[in-house]
């Protein structure tokens, strides 16, 4: 299995569930879609893609046909505006595509991280090298959010990318106060 999803099952377990009642996956894909589904069977979660990512969106509608509790919304996290408070919020291998679809990584950290949430969960490749972590902590400290645990996975087998072999997984859980 890999780390990203070995950290987001962790980080998951962490949250009470009686807490939650409104899941966003931000940059939504099968693995975090199916992870957050069977953690959360009975919860509300608005999977967003971005507009036209033929590689997610046909996966994602899915997943969304056998199950009445997701909504499936195409929009663009940087340019729009995602005023809905949610419980969780998850940007599982999210930051490191913000070029892909004409933004910075940020940019599209700083949108997440000022999204309405009780806790939100970052996870991406360290070797990503769009990804900043240190970043991260930065914008953390920024806002006054506090990381109830941080995460580092290394992968047995190695993912390889167009720009980087990813081998290490980090997450941040993050909880607003």
């Amino acid at each position: 299995m890999k780390g990203h999803r070995i950290i987001l099952n962790d980080f998951l377990e962490l949250i009470k569930r009686e807490d939650i009642t409104s899941i966003l996956d931000a940059g939504s894909g099968r693995t975090s879609l199916s992870i957050i589904v069977n953690s959360f069977p009975n919860t509300p979660v608005d999977a967003v893609v971005y507009p036209g990512d033929i590689r997610k969106i046909s996966s994602i509608k899915e997943i969304a046909e056998h199950n009445e509790n997701i909504s499936v919304v195409e929009k663009d996290i940087c340019g729009d505006t995602v005023a809905k408070a949610y419980d969780i919020i998850i940007a599982h291998l999210l930051l490191g595509e913000a070029a892909k679809f004409g933004n910075s990584f940020e940019a599209l950290l700083e949108k997440v991280i000022t999204m309405k949430y009780k806790y939100l969960i970052i996870i991406d490749y360290l070797e990503d090298p769009a990804v900043n972590e240190n970043g991260i902590m930065k914008m953390c400290e920024k806002y006054d959010l506090i990381v109830v645990r941080k995460s580092l996975f290394t992968n047995q087998e190695p993912q390889v990318f167009e720009n980087f072999t990813g081998v290490h997984n980090f997450g941040y859980l993050i909880k607003r106060l």
